[in-house]
C-alpha cells in the first residue's frame, strides 16, 4: 500500500502486524469503524456526549444514517460488518475465512463491492510468489511433502483472506474518513464556504468576470481537502 497519503502507515500497522489472527485484524477494522461513526457525530452534534454516553456501534451508526451524515450505500456496508462482529463475538467456533469475508463483500451495495475490487491488489503471481516464499521457509525447517501440501493451502487462503479483508476496511474506513473530512472543513470555514457560494452564484448573474478561483483566493479560503489523505482523518485528533 503506498503511504504517501495521510493515515496509510497507520492503518496497516494497526490492523496488520505479522503475527494477528484472521479474527483480531476483523475486529479492530471494527473498532475503527467505530471510532470513525464516534466522531462523526461529536463533529456535528454540540452536546454529543449526551447521545454518545452508552451508544451501542448500532447506535451510533443509526444516528449517522438517520441524520444524513453518512450515505445509505456506506451505511448498508457497515452495519453487515458490525454483523458479522457480532456472530464472531456470540460464536466460539466462528472463524474469518476467505469464504465468509467473500460472502459478506457479495452482499454490499455495488458502489463498495466494486470499490474493494479495485483496492485488492495481490495479483495471481504475487500470491504465487508470496506463497513459495514461505513453502521454502517451511522446506528449509524440514517439512515433508504432506506438510508442504497443507502450508500451500494455507498459506494461499491466508494471504487472500487478508487482501480482502485490507480492501474491505480500507474503503469503508476511506468513506467514513471522507465525511470526518468534509465536517472538519465546514466547522473550521463554515462562514468563508457561504460567502463563496454566494459571491460564484452572484458572478455567474452578474457575468462579473470573478472566476471560483479568484473569489476563493479573495476570500482566503484553502481547497477542499484531498480526498486521498481522508484515511488521514481517523488518526488525527479533533
Amino acid at each position: 500500500m503506498a503511504s504517501k497519503y495521510a493515515g496509510t502507515i497507520e492503518f496497516s500497522d494497526l490492523l496488520f502486524d505479522r503475527h494477528a489472527q484472521m479474527s483480531m485484524i476483523f475486529l479492530r477494522g471494527h473498532l475503527l469503524l467505530e471510532q470513525a461513526l464516534t466522531t462523526i457525530i461529536e463533529l456535528r452534534g454540540e452536546r454529543a456526549k449526551v447521545v454518545l454516553d452508552r451508544a451501542s456501534f448500532n447506535a451510533k451508526l443509526n444516528i449517522c444514517d438517520g441524520f444524513g451524515l453518512v450515505d445509505e450505500d456506506l451505511a448498508t456496508a457497515v452495519q453487515l460488518v458490525n454483523r458479522e462482529r457480532n456472530h464472531l463475538a456470540h460464536r466460539l467456533d466462528a472463524l474469518v475465512t476467505f469464504d465468509r469475508v467473500s460472502a459478506l463483500v457479495a452482499k454490499m451495495p455495488e458502489r463498495i463491492r466494486t470499490a474493494v475490487d479495485d483496492v485488492v491488489s495481490l495479483t495471481p503471481d504475487e500470491l504465487t510468489a508470496e506463497v513459495q516464499r514461505r513453502v521454502a521457509k517451511a522446506r528449509k525447517r524440514g517439512a515433508n511433502d504432506e506438510h508442504i501440501r497443507a502450508l500451500e493451502m494455507g498459506f494461499t487462503q491466508g494471504a487472500q483472506t487478508t487482501e480482502l479483508l485490507k480492501g474491505l476496511f480500507l474503503v469503508l474506513a476511506m468513506g467514513l474518513g471522507g465525511v470526518i473530512q468534509r465536517l472538519r472543513y465546514e466547522a473550521n470555514y463554515g462562514e468563508k464556504l457561504d460567502s463563496f457560494k454566494w459571491a460564484c452564484a452572484i458572478a455567474e448573474i452578474e457575468e462579473t468576470g470573478a472566476t471560483p478561483e479568484s473569489i476563493r483566493a479573495r476570500l482566503a479560503l484553502p481547497d477542499p481537502p484531498d480526498p486521498r489523505d481522508a484515511l488521514g482523518e481517523l488518526f488525527r485528533s479533533a
